[in-house]
């Protein structure tokens, strides 16, 4: 599962989408509210974490499936 945004705590500095070693994140600050996951690229992310220690506003989580935690 890729990172999802909190849009009410993304505050659109784009550290996430610099810090991201596979680079799928993306972020247009004249059209986009927050940052976002290339669409092409939605199943190529680590989960490594980095966008999410990255964020100074703590906007980044991760959701996974219950499978995958069993």
């Amino acid at each position: 599962m890729p990172p999802l945004f909190d849009s009410e705590k993304c505050i659109r500095c784009g550290m996430c989408v610099r810090d991201c070693p596979a680079y799928i994140l993306d972020l247009d600050k004249k059209h986009d509210k927050t940052p976002h996951v290339i669409e092409e690229y939605r199943l190529e992310c680590w989960h490594c974490g980095n966008c999410r220690i990255s964020c100074p506003r703590e906007a980044i989580s991760f959701e996974f499936p219950l499978y995958t935690l069993v």
